[in-house]
């Protein structure tokens, strides 16, 4: 097996579904915890909600990558409806490349907003908001990958 058919195979895993799974876990466990806390020891976790709301979060932006790969976000489809087969081929690669000029923009804008609020401690739980805002970068970042990805050849096994 070749280096190129190494990394398409490696880039093919669907590595947001297991972060979708970890997460969603992960909100699951902390207002688990915040329920039980609250209800039978009669105490509570200042930063769960928090947290629950960064993770959901990141689950939507890791989820738009997910949805790319998948080929099955949302489209209006009526343009498509009454074009013949070559030219709606042509308007799906016009719309991807605008797509993943929108991806890169953000993904680039992104960087630049990390370093402005990598001082900032969110509210309740004290850490860098460059943690929560970084979810943009990979999340669209991993959207840009899947968007090349469904245009570059498959390697033959």
């Amino acid at each position: 097996m070749g280096l190129i058919a190494r990394l398409r195979r490696i880039l093919d895993f669907p590595i947001e579904d297991v972060i979708g799974i970890v997460l969603t876990f992960a909100i699951l466990a902390t207002m688990s915890t915040q329920v039980f806390l609250r209800y039978v020891l009669n105490d509570s976790l200042i930063w769960s909600d928090e947290l629950a709301r960064y993770l959901l979060i990141a689950m939507a932006f890791i989820g738009c990558a997910a949805g790319v790969r998948k080929r099955c976000h949302i489209r209006i489809d009526v343009i498509d409806l009454i074009l013949p087969d070559s030219a709606r081929r042509a308007l799906a690669v016009i719309v991807d490349a605008i797509v993943l000029f929108y991806l890169g923009y953000i993904v680039f804008t992104s960087i630049g907003i990390l370093g402005i609020f990598a001082r900032q401690p969110s509210t309740a739980m004290g850490v860098s908001m460059a943690v929560p805002y970084s979810v943009i970068t990979i999340g669209f970042g991993l959207a840009a990958l899947r968007m090349v990805l469904l245009y570059l050849p498959r390697p033959r096994e």
